[in-house]
């Protein structure tokens, strides 16, 4: 499990908001697709009952992922909703705002991308991990969930109000 993260300043800017966009983009669409789906299926997540949603029980955070959405739901922290189509994330059906609430719900959604791509990584190997998120043309840069969760991670600790 990932330490709790440190409260963000109030100066924090548009980074945070823009690195978590991305970070639930890259999930977001690594976990659409239908290969990665059976994948899921594997690490624990089950069929919902809305058709094409799939969900997990994580430490006590509801996650479900669909076609269109990631949704995470902790009681006492709210819900965070990334939405693909206009790439949005809310917290608790406004524009997400780093609060205690809403990075603990961050702090856990990290903390399931990165078991769930080590637990892809010791399956079929870094290079598997890795490639699975290539996309078209040979210059972009292929999705990496992992990647993502460390830059949110030093994003973090450089927010860290010095002492």
């Amino acid at each position: 499990m990932t330490d709790p993260l440190p409260p963000l300043p109030s100066d924090a800017g548009d980074d945070f908001p823009a690195q978590l966009a991305t970070l639930l983009e890259t999930a977001h669409t690594l976990w659409s697709t239908s290969e990665e789906r059976r994948r899921m299926r594997y690490f624990g997540f089950r069929p919902a009952v809305e058709q094409g949603v799939l969900k997990r029980e994580w430490h006590g955070m509801g996650v479900r992922v669909s076609a269109n959405t990631l949704r995470a739901a902790l009681p006492g922290a709210g819900e965070l909703v990334y939405r693909a189509a206009d790439r949005t994330v809310l917290l608790d059906g406004d524009a997400f705002v780093p609060t205690q609430g809403g990075l603990e719900l961050v702090r856990q959604l990290m903390d399931l991308i990165t078991s769930y791509e080590r637990w892809v990584e010791a399956r079929e190997g870094r290079e598997e991990r890795i490639g699975r998120g290539a996309q078209g043309g040979g210059d972009a840069r292929p999705l990496n969930a992992l990647a993502e969760t460390r830059r949110m991670q030093r994003l973090l600790q450089l927010q860290r109000p010095r002492r």
